[in-house]
């Protein structure tokens, strides 16, 4: 029962929507080789280095995982990741029963450990590296005991170094194994045979199509961080990974505790823990390998209990299935679904993406990087993408321009030149410290949206376009306080926008910015409408009825009126408007005005709650 109640659990933390970015370009790749039967070796999803060569490490996941999506979209995808990560939960539980641990132990260590890395079990290649992880240690026993089974962890290693280039832990598990077996003193057998296969294994990363390439693959990313600030790659931190840390302090005590440990088991997981805190995405396997370690000194620490053991396995299936069904039947409570395995389209910039295809901005458009992946997914037949997720992909200059957190708008822009980049798609605006890069004088914006922005260059061919969409701002960024939006007072000087039209959508974007009537989106309204001509009919309509509502409000009849005549001059027959203008002339004392405007509205809004207060209020004036 508590190997059950785990197994639902690790299932519960699995089925949930599909969020994970990179999976886009795997399917890509998959779909690739898939049509062509070749690999991949050039950088050709990319506009900027076409001809960059591009090692496919990863391949034999991205071909599974296209087979997959052929079979059931993305919903098959994330339910075939959860079969691969019960397969790791089964296998982890498997191996800590064979070291002795009880079943209420294992679930426990095990629980908490999913539970810590459980933002990395997404669609990605490294869920087969976590598999790697326990399929070492489920081979230990055996290569210490020079049992003829170990051998097959050889071709399993294979496997692993094509699906993910994560197989380099298994010589460093192994490496790191054989160093423990001689603190142990094991004897020079088990020593000799452990680094042996840590050798062999160290081989076996190179049985793929890319070869030795693994190797160039590998050392790329150990400095990517100083290149590119990716998350996964930075130092563990203890506001960010708090769980993982408190994991490892846990798990610690209760292997003091409860000694003797064998080193050959300690300084593997050692390792691991230690290179997670240089290199967070370790965490995951850190926490795993940790777990079935620390499993058996849990179990000695509850030996008391194990004349309990059955009825505590059932407190802890039953612990497990209300953490895992609980929050579903909450969600379920308040509309959503019970279990959500399609694509999440909340994160996408989907409303961009139609803006950017309807006025046919795709092309050399500067994008993000998961955006990029986005896009390489859809597989747009005539254009490619800025950047995408695959690092090495990308030449080294290139990531230091990306991470660069100094530079300035003009380097930013020539830049671009060098590029080619035309128009330029961000996501997660109010982070994104690229939206400040986008210098006005050169760049248009033209989309702002949720959290999304879309700028085009100046040229020609995109004035009407800019005409018809520009918003007047521009961005900051600091670290502190993220993105701040810097309205821009006058247009710029290659912007076709007319003042007036300028001062309305500026008036516009203040309100939208205090979210409410403020003081500058009325400066701006009303400067507007002291331009004779110049905006559009419908803003200066709106415009015009607005501060003509506002006036009326304020008793201020006399500025009021020509507004209003103003507004109506383009709609003549908005009800709303004439009912203002209205309350306008009954305030100027024009009585017989009034009651002729408060008939027509009540004509037009007919047997609405506006029409029958206009009746009204045509009637009361009549008995006046």
């Amino acid at each position: 029962m508590a190997l059950a109640g785990l197994l639902l659990f690790v299932a519960g933390l699995c089925l949930g929507p599909m969020q994970e970015t990179d999976l886009f370009f795997r399917l890509k790749s998959g779909e690739e080789f898939l049509r062509t039967g070749h690999l991949v070796h050039q950088n050709l999803f990319s506009f900027t280095f076409p001809t960059a060569p591009y090692l496919d490490s990863a391949w034999l996941f991205d071909v599974g995982a296209a087979l997959v999506y052929r079979l059931g979209g993305f919903p098959a995808v994330v339910i075939a990741k959860t079969l691969v990560v019960l397969g790791i939960a089964a296998l982890a539980y498997s191996v800590c029963r064979r070291q002795g641990a009880s079943a209420p132990a294992i679930a426990v260590a095990l629980g908490v450990a999913f539970w810590c890395l459980r933002e990395r079990l997404v669609e990605r290649p490294h869920v087969f590296s976590l598999l790697g992880d326990v399929v070492v240690l489920a081979f230990l026993p055996s290569i210490e005991k020079s049992e003829r089974r170990a051998w097959l962890l050889l071709p399993a290693v294979v496997l692993w170094a094509n699906l993910h280039a994560g197989a380099f832990l298994a010589a460093a598990l192994l490496s790191l194994a054989a160093a423990g077996a001689l603190v142990d003193r094991l004897g020079k057998g088990p020593c000799a045979r452990l680094t042996c296969f840590a050798v062999l294994s160290s081989l076996a990363l190179l049985v793929t199509p890319v070869g030795i390439g693994i190797f160039r693959y590998l050392t790329f990313h150990i400095g990517i961080f100083d290149l590119h600030p990716v998350d996964e790659f930075r130092s563990l931190t203890w506001r960010s990974d708090f769980p993982f840390v408190l994991f490892v302090l846990g798990a610690t005590v209760m292997l003091v505790l409860s000694r003797p440990t064998p080193w050959r088991r300690l300084v593997p997981a050692a390792g691991l823990v230690t290179l997670a805190f240089s290199h967070v995405r370790f965490s995951a396997d850190a926490a795993l390998v940790l777990a079935v370690v620390a499993a058996p000194a849990l179990s000695k620490l509850l030996a008391r209990l194990a004349p309990l053991e059955r009825a505590t396995s059932r407190a802890l299936f039953a612990a497990f299935v209300l953490a895992t069904l609980v929050p579903r039947a909450a969600d379920a409570a308040r509309g959503g679904r019970f279990v959500d395995v399609h694509l999440d389209e909340s994160a996408l910039p989907l409303d961009a993406l139609r803006f950017v295809d309807e006025h046919d901005l795709r092309d050399r458009m500067y994008n993000d990087f998961e955006t990029g992946s986005y896009f390489l997914w859809q597989g747009h037949p005539r254009y490619r993408v800025f950047v995408d997720p695959r690092l090495p992909a990308y030449p080294v200059p290139f990531h230091q321009l990306l991470g660069r957190m100094d530079i300035r708008r003009d380097e930013w822009t020539a830049a671009m030149d060098n590029l080619g980049v035309t128009s330029a798609l961000l996501d997660y605006a109010g982070i994104n410290r690229r939206a400040s890069y986008w210098d006005p004088e050169q760049w248009a914006l033209v989309f702002r949206a949720k959290d999304t922005r879309v700028f085009v260059r100046r040229l020609p061919r995109w004035n009407a376009l800019i005409a018809a969409y520009e918003i007047p701002a521009t961005f900051d960024f600091t670290v502190e306080g993220g993105t701040t939006t810097h309205p821009i007072p006058t247009p710029p000087a290659l912007s076709p926008v007319s003042a007036c039209e300028w001062q309305i959508r500026l008036g516009d974007l203040y309100f939208d910015l205090d979210n409410a009537k403020s003081e500058r989106a009325i400066a701006a309204y009303r400067a507007a409408l002291a331009f004779p001509a110049g905006c559009s009919p419908a803003h200066e309509r709106s415009a015009a009825a607005w501060i003509g509502s506002l006036d009326t409000a304020a008793g201020h009849f006399a500025e009021a009126l020509p507004l209003l005549d103003r507004a109506l001059a383009i709609a003549p027959d908005d009800a709303p408007v004439l009912a203002q203008r209205a309350l306008a002339l009954a305030g100027l004392g024009r009585a017989s005005e009034a009651r002729d405007a408060w008939k027509r509205v009540a004509a037009l809004a007919g047997d609405s709650e506006l029409g029958r207060r206009a009746k009204a209020m045509a009637a009361a004036r009549r008995s006046r």
